[in-house]
């Protein structure tokens, strides 16, 4: 008898373990379940670059087939190889995530098929070069599992949150650019800081920032981001908050985030919207939702916090054990038959499970067509969520729908595209070259600053481009989002699905982190 009242308790505290939203008629258990299930479709033989997905699934307990995470690690041990260990350049969020997602499955980044990727935070300048989300990863990363960095390394976790707490502005938030409080970069800043809590510095700029967050906050719980309303915004910070043992569902400053939180969940495909205007889930918004649901539901089942992996590493005991009996989901393949030893496949396959592309109803993906400029200016428009009330100036787009004539119009008020004449020529192939200019001019927008190279890349075709096309092309070469081939940009060669596939999948990786 008292074993099976016991049972019945442990069976009551489960169902506790969700908030309950009357108007969708779903729980936060339950959302999970359906994003856990939209990112292992979307993801089905996981890789390098999958590390948010990774992260959802396994801090969440997500019952995924046995070889699923030795899918993923296998993936990434050979990526660090073929790069001989140097993830990017530049973007030292590349080694952070990196170290999150594989202590987040127990496995060790000192050791990544013979390379050692905690040591490469070890540079500071290298970190912060980024921005301020550099160092908040940098700090994550590093506490994960408590790492401690060489004796020679310039970075130190009190450099770190030296460094966070110096890019704090007056109004008590964080930016990546400019002098106004972000809700994302705010949150973000103080999930990297939580860990550090108590310290008599750190609370009072957390507690600081809570204000900030407080009074950004709109009347049903929203908040916007780049002067859009949007889920990324309220996920980050219901994360922020369970960072800091606070439910939001109970604090009576952030008690309606989760009325505004569940506005963008979409029943149909159990995937989150990043807008309230789009019809279908957003990959990236649902990847954000699934791990602010994980970060929350482990806070209410007393777990370590979301990137507290410590209960992962080896010798180390469990907080608590997986919750049993959660469905198995077979994981669906994203694959073409024309695309099987394309040397694309990859970034293909990542850019259709990102919603950038799509395929053809013969299941095949087309790699070697072209890609016209309104294609390339839907994808980047879709890619950044930008939209218009307006009218684009072009004479030649009255026989398009209307949503691709906003889809253009928004592009063109973001002042992605530079056009000298009212036409557009929307049916042309695009070239290399203007589509580095349109990336290029969308890092911009989403940053509020130009990238102006020190050097223009050493390629032996652009030296009698536009200076605008040079600082353009060597963005591109920077951020490894195209490299070109034997020393060639190739600027006049037309666009390929399969290499827009690469350099917008890559593009991506820069702008998100």
């Amino acid at each position: 008898m008292k074993q099976r009242l016991s049972l019945l308790i442990m069976l009551l505290a489960l169902l506790l373990i969700a908030v309950p939203v009357s108007a969708q008629q779903v729980s936060t258990a339950e959302a999970y379940q359906t994003t856990g299930q939209f990112i292992v479709n979307k993801a089905p033989n996981p890789s390098f670059g999958d590390e948010w997905f990774i992260i959802a699934l396994a801090r969440g307990e997500y019952n995924v087939s046995k070889d699923y995470y030795d899918k993923y690690y296998d993936n990434v041990v050979k990526h660090v190889q073929s790069v001989k260990g140097e993830l990017h350049k530049r973007k030292y969020t590349e080694y952070s995530r990196l170290i999150i997602a594989l202590t987040a499955i127990g496995k060790d980044p000192t050791n990544v098929g013979g390379y050692n990727i905690v040591e490469k935070l070890s540079d500071f300048d290298n970190i912060v070069w980024q921005g301020p989300n550099g160092a908040y990863f940098a700090l994550i990363a590093l506490d994960t599992w408590g790492f401690e960095l060489p004796k020679t390394a310039t970075t130190t976790r009190e450099k770190l949150i030296q460094h966070i707490l110096a890019k704090q502005l007056p109004d008590g938030g964080w930016n990546l650019t400019g002098a106004k409080a972000d809700p994302d970069m705010t949150a973000m800043a103080i999930q990297a800081l939580s860990t550090y809590k108590d310290r008599t510095d750190v609370k009072a700029s957390i507690n600081k920032a809570l204000d900030t967050l407080e009074n950004l906050q709109g009347a049903n719980g929203s908040y916007q981001s780049w002067g859009t309303t949007n889920l990324e915004s309220v996920a980050q910070i219901i994360t922020a908050l369970a960072s800091l043992n606070i439910d939001a569902n109970k604090d009576q400053r952030f008690n309606k985030l989760f009325e505004s939180f569940f506005t963008f969940y979409n029943a149909k495909d159990g995937g989150f919207k990043h807008v309230l205007t789009e019809s279908v889930a957003n990959g990236m918004a649902t990847e954000q939702a699934s791990y602010t649901l994980v970060a929350y539901n482990r806070l209410l089942a007393g777990k370590t916090k979301l990137y507290d992996t410590s209960d992962k590493k080896p010798n180390n005991n469990p907080s608590t054990p997986a919750q049993p009996n959660q469905p198995t989901v077979s994981p669906a393949k994203v694959s073409f038959k024309d695309t099987q030893s394309h040397w694309a496949k990859a970034d293909i396959e990542a850019a259709v499970a990102k919603g950038l592309l799509k395929g053809y109803e013969d299941n095949t993906f087309k790699p070697n067509n072209n890609l016209t400029r309104v294609q390339a200016v839907s994808i980047l428009v879709r890619a950044l969520h930008l939209t218009s009330s307006g009218n684009a100036p072009f004479t030649d787009i009255d026989s398009y729908k209307e949503e691709t004539k906003q889809e253009i119009a928004a592009a063109y008020d973001a002042n992605i595209l530079v056009e000298k004449s009212n036409k557009f020529s929307p049916s042309s192939s695009i070239s290399r070259e203007e589509l580095a200019v349109m990336l290029a001019n969308a890092f911009t927008h989403k940053t509020g600053k130009p990238y102006i190279p020190k050097n223009i890349a050493p390629l032996n075709d652009i030296a009698k481009l536009t200076k605008n096309s040079q600082q353009a092309i060597t963005f591109l070469y920077d951020f490894d989002i195209a490299q070109g081939s034997n020393g060639l940009f190739n600027p006049t060669n037309f666009i390929t699905r399969a290499h827009a596939a690469k350099m917008y999948v890559n593009f991506l990786k820069v702008i998100e982190e």
